[in-house]
């Protein structure tokens, strides 16, 4: 799940049909494809209750901003298929976040990245451990079913896998220096969490300092791979949803100044070697579940401003798809072990959601649009 913070500014990029990216870089192939559907100001259908949602297909959920703790969910083609009624009241500022299948979900407080609460797949919450720690950062896991967690307790840096309702979670001490992130400032995110290859990619991006990320095994806190970065030279990081490959997104694609790394480059976790490099003005967003391709935005990401996006097939380098780039990026999402991405769109200048949700397809397919206008789950 991704959503824009104040260490996340992303992106711009330059693609027109027909360029080729400067010499050393991937070219890109700029296949034909459908242009996704507008965003229109159009009102949210009459509600409907869909019922229980079925057990064991991943679900898109996204909030009916007419109805209150109502969450819809649609699965991957567009399709309604369950109806969740929050049975806890939701706080105006706090986050609904989904797992990534939708068979579970968190609520963030004020949205600040750790969750005071977890649902089960029908919306009931689940039981709370007998001893509870309010972790600095939490993140679903790759399997929907754990949750990373990172806290600057104790004077150290402790990251842990841990089930919610289950027991205390056994926590790791990670030798990340604990001066980080002790001044106030939250500058650290979980750029991946995956409970299936024991991994988790730990990143630290704040303007004006050095980008940082780490990654870690999770069952001892190892540091496999570090890198750091001189201040501003990269804006932020990008890991796939099983760790296995990491975007180091170049200053330049979130639009800022020189001084900035030459290239947006793709990575393998287990070794750091480049999978490919890309322009500087590249921000790679998400990569798909099935690592087949990429989420781009190929303009800068700007809140309130229009969103020029991109899917790139990683083996081939062609561009999939194109949005307009008429419509402002809220956030986004990734089908779990798919190659599909839903994302929110708004018309530019508005200052939050309900916004147009698009399912876009790595494999070049049209589109799918949801009926009417939704707050993500995401």
């Amino acid at each position: 799940m991704q959503s824009m913070t104040s260490h996340r500014a992303i992106v711009s990029f330059a693609v027109l049909a027909g360029i080729v990216v400067v010499a050393g870089f991937m070219t890109l192939e700029l296949a034909p494809r459908a242009a996704a559907p507008g965003v229109v100001a159009s009102p949210s259908p009459r509600v409907v209750d869909y019922g229980p949602p079925p057990p064991n297909i991943p679900l898109v959920w996204v909030q009916d901003p007419h109805h209150t703790g109502w969450l819809i969910g649609f699965d991957w083609t567009g399709k309604p298929r369950g109806t969740v009624m929050i049975s806890q009241p939701v706080g105006q500022f706090d986050k609904v976040s989904q797992a990534p299948d939708g068979s579970a979900f968190g609520i963030e407080a004020n949205g600040k990245g750790g969750f005071r609460l977890y649902l089960d797949r029908l919306g009931n919450p689940s039981p709370s451990p007998s001893s509870v720690i309010n972790y600095q950062l939490e993140m679903w896991a790759d399997d929907s079913r754990h949750v990373c967690t990172l806290d600057g307790l104790g004077g150290h840096w402790n990251l842990g896998l841990m089930v919610p309702g289950g027991a205390r979670n056994p926590l790791n001490i990670v030798a990340i220096d604990p001066t980080l992130g002790q001044s106030g400032i939250i500058a650290f995110s979980f750029a991946a969490c995956s409970a299936r290859n024991d991994r988790a990619v730990i990143e630290y991006s704040y303007f004006g300092r050095p980008t940082e990320y780490f990654v870690v095994r999770i069952s001892d806190g190892a540091i496999l791979q570090e890198r750091t970065y001189a201040t501003d030279q990269v804006a932020n990081v990008t890991a796939s949803m099983d760790g296995s490959m990491i975007a180091e997104n170049s200053g330049k694609s979130t639009g800022q100044a020189m001084p900035a790394a030459a290239s947006t480059v793709i990575r393998r976790a287990t070794d750091l070697s480049v999978v490919t490099t890309l322009d500087s003005s590249i921000g790679v967003l998400a990569f798909s579940g099935d690592d087949s391709s990429v989420l781009m935005n190929t303009s800068a990401w700007t809140a309130g401003e229009p969103t020029m996006l991109a899917v790139l097939d990683l083996q081939t380098g062609a561009v999939m798809w194109r949005g307009e780039g008429t419509a402002a990026l809220s956030t986004f999402a990734v089908q779990p072990a798919g190659n599909a991405f839903a994302v929110a769109l708004t018309q530019p200048g508005a200052q939050a959601p309900p916004a147009t949700i698009l399912m876009v397809y790595g494999d070049g397919s049209r589109p799918a649009k949801l009926p009417g206008l939704f707050v993500p789950s995401w």
